[in-house]
């Protein structure tokens, strides 16, 4: 498997977790709804991007050279 690939499942996996023990404590206090929500929405992207096949680009940026010694002074 890529990198990418495991880093989403298991992104996706801790979202799913993070819901449910969110769930657990939500009849005690009732604002655990957001980060319910919330690792609901991360593991909805996560899975979304798994199934897509979206990966990063294997492009690098280039920095600029700062110190480059041909540069008129």
């Amino acid at each position: 498997m890529e990198r990418w690939y495991k880093l989403n499942l298991s992104l996706g996996l801790m979202g799913v977790l993070t819901f449910i023990v969110s769930m657990l404590f939500f009849k005690k206090l009732p604002l655990f709804i957001l980060p319910a929500m919330f690792g609901l929405g991360i593991a909805f992207k996560c899975i979304k991007n798994v199934y897509r096949g979206n990966a990063p680009r294997d492009k690098k940026l280039k920095r600029p050279d700062y110190n480059n010694k041909n540069k008129k002074k």
